[in-house]
């Protein structure tokens, strides 16, 4: 398994599809400048972080996550490359956990993206207060968000990764699904809506008003990777699908 994750990260180095993180990430931290500026009070770090956790769930996270590890499946279709799962010794549920392994180290990698621009673009326009404890909590928040959105559109990923191209769609479902955390957080669903169940579990302060049910949060997304696992273990492979379809095939011979 280590070996098809370091292989899954040896092919990354082809793909231009890791720009669309770099640029959403980029996007969730100036945009959240320009959050804090709308008013006439000073910048403060802990503000201008809250803003970029929200951009992040609400927008960047989600559909990036999706775009991102559907690609990667992907190409395994558009490269042809599944015919040879039947010549090596690799099941194609393996190869598909390696990937989603893959996407979720991406992820944690995305997180600490986002906390270095948060970081850096705080420092030049943030005034004071910018001190070690704010720094190291919005390094934790940031890239355990990730991860709690990861665990969000896993089962998303994992069924729209059945038919080529299908990961398009997918991201665009991924979109409204973060975009819906937007009105769900801080109501009387934001304990169980899978995006916003992170905000509790980072402590998300926000403006003071929000209250989370952690326990409830945590068996949330317990219950998508519960259910990411299920997917998994019932996915066919690649070999069970060519074996359905060489019997569909001799049945229509036979027929004709």
């Amino acid at each position: 398994m280590i070996n098809i994750v370091i292989t899954e990260f040896q092919k990354l180095k082809r793909y231009s599809i890791l720009w669309v993180g770099i640029v959403s990430v980029l996007f969730s931290a100036l945009l959240a400048v320009f959050q804090q500026n709308s008013g006439n009070e000073i910048m403060q770090y802990e503000s201008y972080a809250n803003s970029v956790i929200w951009n992040n769930f609400s927008m960047a996270f989600p559909f990036m996550i999706v775009l991102i590890g559907g690609y990667i499946i992907n190409r395994e279709y558009v490269d042809h490359t599944l015919k040879n799962m039947l010549t090596v010794p690799v099941p194609f549920r393996k190869l598909l956990v390696g990937k989603v392994i893959t996407v979720g180290l991406i992820t944690a990698l995305y997180g600490l993206f986002s906390f270095l621009c948060t970081f850096v673009i705080g420092a030049i326009f943030c005034h004071g207060n910018i001190s070690p404890a704010l720094v190291t909590k919005s390094f934790f928040q940031l890239v355990v968000l990730g991860l709690c959105c990861y665990l969000a559109v896993l089962p998303i990923i994992l069924f729209f990764s059945k038919k080529q191209n299908g990961f398009l769609a997918g991201t665009g479902l991924a979109f409204v699904y973060g975009f819906c955390g937007i009105f769900i957080a801080g109501r009387a669903l934001t304990d169980y809506y899978p995006i916003t169940a992170g905000l509790g579990i980072i402590k998300f302060t926000g403006d003071g008003t929000l209250t989370f049910n952690l326990s409830v949060e945590i068996g949330v997304l317990l219950i998508m990777a519960v259910l990411s696992i299920f997917m998994l273990l019932s996915m066919k492979g690649f070999e069970d699908n060519a074996k359905v379809s060489k019997a569909t095939g001799k049945k229509q011979r036979t027929q004709s």
